[in-house]
């Protein structure tokens, strides 16, 4: 009995053999070997032809780019030290002697030039004598004791033409200023600066969409791009690609990265391009191997027919519960015991099943901490011009008055201390008032006269528990763009309780939007990604909707010239349970 157990094991073995010999060997003879080696000579000729072309063009047109952006800055340098050392200008900065032509000199130059840069003459008092336009840079702004920037930068070198990243708040924001010291007598008497804003310098650059073009200082700080996912949080160029050429790996993408230096090494001119276009060969590949196989089931199909008629029931078993997968159904099992290959997907099949409801179940967690670790990050974006700001002004006020700057250091400390809190996310109401009033205290003796807020809190709403940093970046925000052609401006933080929701209103009296501004930061908010400057309100409105739900968030209104009022809603809640 044993022995006919054993004949029928061993002729069932060789049936199993027969029949998986009998497939490897047709696809082997008609299909595999001449898909691999046609295969193989394509994608390494199209790979070879693919990548020379990326780096031949990418190379030329960082070439293009540096030649023209060299060109540009050069010439605004040369005409920069030509009129630092002119004999009129001197003549009217110290004998107050005017002349026309010296006018006429400045916009004949920039009329002349493809990127029109507008262009300031200063006097030692920052008072501007000669200017193309009547926005003020910032860094001729404030005092001449307090000079910051560029100036400072021209001050420290009077000999030499200067070249200064500037932060680009909008796109028509100066993004690069080129100046040099007017020197009379071995006194520096005044400054001549030339601003380029982001727009122009974009358009300059804008001229393969293929190519993305990176253009910064030496300290990798970014003058102007196309790309701004290439830039990071800190302004500066991502640091996967900072001072790389070749092929770089990124997170998300491989690009290939040129790099030029210009003007001594003060700039640096960035070409990436995606070599994720090889997917295009893939798919290439892809519809050769299916011609390949075309074929290859044409003259399969007679050979294969017994083979499929036999195995037509397990097939028949495998579609249903493919359809029953697909419509949701993942408690399908199939029972396949034809000891071949079916018989290995089926286990395979329920061995699938079992990890896909087990990965459904980590990634709804994976989501939950996903949504953790972005109110962490949103939490965490701090200004750092504003830090700059008050350490410079610490700085000055160290030497003319210590003691009120031992107060500025113990109110930015808390400040600091309050926003890096990684332990705390929500908050009492009234404490997040009580470190706006640290981060007001700043900006009014920074401001002085200039600036004036108001707070008016319900005692029913202090001890509401909202979201840490929930006002701070609003009021920031209001300083931030409301001084635009503005000599003052005063903001009004006010919370109360309506009905079942926490109202919290943050108006001011500065410049407010434009209808098409305010439309566009409406649609970020909207959304839920944000790529332009307008940091701080998206961050509440986002963090806001992650805690509560859609129903809650930021609201924005504004007249241009009529100043802005941003509503923030959140639900009552008390630290027990949650009103709404």
């Amino acid at each position: 009995m044993q022995k006919t157990i054993k004949c029928k094991g061993e002729e069932m073995s060789k049936k199993f053999r027969h029949y998986r010999e009998g497939i490897r060997k047709s696809f082997v003879i008609y299909a595999i070997i001449p898909v691999v080696i046609i295969t193989l000579a394509s994608y390494l000729l199209s790979f070879s032809s693919l990548y020379r072309t990326i780096v031949s063009r990418n190379y030329k047109y960082n070439v293009q780019i540096a030649d023209t952006i060299g060109n540009i800055i050069g010439t605004y340098q040369n005409q920069a030290d030509h009129l630092s050392k002119d004999g009129g200008m001197q003549d009217y900065l110290e004998l107050n002697f005017s002349n026309s032509k010296l006018y006429s000199s400045f916009y004949d130059f920039v009329n002349k030039m493809e990127t029109k840069g507008n262009f300031f003459v200063f006097n030692d008092k920052l008072k501007p004598l000669i200017q193309s336009s009547d926005h003020i840079p910032e860094y001729a702004q404030g005092e001449a004791d307090f000079m910051w920037g560029p100036i400072r930068r021209m001050l420290d070198m009077p000999e030499k033409v200067i070249l200064a990243r500037q932060p680009a708040f909008t796109a028509d924001s100066p993004s690069l200023t080129v100046g040099k010291a007017i020197v009379i007598k071995g006194r520096v008497a005044g400054y001549i600066t030339f601003d380029f804003n982001k727009r122009d310098l974009v358009n300059l650059i804008s001229k393969n969409f293929s190519t993305s073009v990176v253009i910064t200082d030496k300290f990798g700080y970014v003058i102007a791009c196309t790309n701004e996912l290439l830039v990071n949080e800190l302004g500066k160029i991502d640091v996967n690609f900072r001072d790389k050429s070749g092929v770089v790996e990124s997170k998300d993408d491989s690009q290939y990265v040129t790099r030029t230096e210009i003007l001594d090494a003060e700039i640096s001119i960035y070409t990436l391009t995606s070599i994720g276009y090889f997917r295009s060969m893939l798919i290439l590949t892809g519809v050769l191997l299916s011609l390949l196989f075309g074929m290859l089931t044409l003259t399969t199909y007679l050979s294969a027919r017994k083979i499929a008629d036999s195995k037509t029931k397990v097939i028949d078993d495998i579609i249903r519960a493919i359809e029953h997968v697909q419509n949701g159904n993942l408690e399908t099992q199939l029972k396949v015991n034809t000891n071949d290959e079916f018989q290995v997907f089926a286990e395979a099949y329920n061995q699938m099943l079992g990890d896909i409801k087990n990965l459904i179940e980590a990634n709804k967690e994976k989501a939950r901490q996903n949504v953790l670790s972005e109110i962490k990050q949103l939490e965490s974006q701090f200004n750092p011009h504003f830090l700059f700001n008050t350490l410079e002004t610490i700085r000055y006020m160290v030497k003319m008055n210590p003691s009120s700057a031992s107060t500025m250091i113990v109110v930015l400390s808390n400040l600091l201390r309050y926003s890096i809190n990684n332990t705390i996310t929500e908050v009492n109401l009234g404490d997040d008032v009580e470190y706006t009033k640290n981060y007001l205290f700043i900006q009014k003796y920074r401001f002085g006269n200039k600036f004036d807020y108001e707070i008016h809190v319900d005692e029913a709403a202090l001890d509401c528990i909202v979201p840490k940093l929930i006002v701070q970046p609003i009021i920031e925000n209001a300083i931030m763009h409301g001084f635009a052609n503005r000599q003052t401006l005063t903001v009004q933080i006010k919370a109360a309780i309506s009905e079942d929701t926490l109202v919290v209103i943050i108006n001011d009296d500065g410049e407010g939007m434009e209808p098409k501004v305010l439309q566009k930061i409406k649609h970020i908010l909207d959304g839920n990604i944000n790529n332009s400057s307008h940091i701080g309100l998206y961050n509440v409105h986002r963090r806001v909707q992650l805690i509560y739900g859609e129903k809650y968030g930021v609201d924005l209104s504004s007249e241009h010239h009529g100043g802005t009022v941003v509503k923030i809603t959140l639900p009552v809640n008390r630290g027990g349970e949650r009103t709404c």
